[in-house]
């Protein structure tokens, strides 16, 4: 796959605790480039330009062009963000090169298809429930997918997809760090809905209770007239 975005930045200058806040008061992010068999780049974004990207599901899923200068355009992909414990802020950005021939594992969103026209939703008043949203798979830069189709648009009441029958694109395979046992897991699957609790249900429960507690009293009773005699 081609990288979808471009991240421009400028390269940092300054290093430590103090240059990094002297950027983030300027409204820029420090970043740090590594891996590719290159040293390490610490580069800097606008702040905002990266807010609007990071609001963006597909980007922390995918290829992206790094934009330093005049330089060559570098694909990387995001490996970590580190927001600000209570405010809206970007603190730091780690990026990875990648190049087209490297295998690279990455966790990439599930899409779901058809869940209003799947007949245990649309004629079965089913609910649709997502057990899964994403997953991690393992392949080279060049086939790595913003995201993972999963068709849910067949399912009648009571039915599932699991892991095991999700159709990878090819060229992606599931990350070894996947057992046999997970692909037994369930992705989505129609649930009957929650029947409502009518007043007579509340009612009737109420009067098994009251009855339940009438009967320890008349146990009392008896136990008082044991002792009288």
């Amino acid at each position: 796959m081609s990288a979808n975005f471009i991240v421009e930045a400028e390269v940092r200058t300054g290093s430590g605790t103090a240059a990094s806040r002297r950027a983030r008061r300027n409204g820029q992010v420090p970043v740090v480039v590594y891996g590719g068999g290159e040293d390490e780049q610490y580069l800097l974004v606008d702040h905002n330009k990266i807010m609007l990207q990071l609001a963006v599901e597909s980007f922390h899923s995918a290829l992206v062009q790094l934009k330093v200068g005049d330089e060559d355009l570098q694909r990387a992909i995001l490996r970590d963000v580190q927001m600000h414990p209570y405010k809206a802020q970007v603190m730091h950005l780690d990026f990875q090169r990648v190049s087209r021939k490297d295998t690279i594992t990455m966790t990439v969103p599930f899409h779901f298809a058809g869940d209003e026209d799947a007949p245990g939703v649309k004629v079965e008043n089913g609910i649709m429930s997502y057990s899964m949203t994403s997953v991690d798979v393992t392949c080279l830069g060049s086939d790595l997918p913003e995201y993972i189709e999963v068709d849910v648009s067949g399912l009648n009441m009571g039915d599932s997809v699991s892991l095991g029958d999700v159709t990878l694109p090819e060229g992606v395979e599931f990350s070894s760090s996947l057992q046999e046992a997970d692909m037994e897991l369930s992705v989505a699957s129609v649930l009957a809905p929650k029947k409502p609790q009518t007043e007579e249900t509340v009612e009737g429960e109420d009067g098994e209770a009251a009855e339940g507690d009438a009967a320890p009293a008349a146990d009392g009773d008896d136990a008082g007239d044991g002792d009288a005699e």
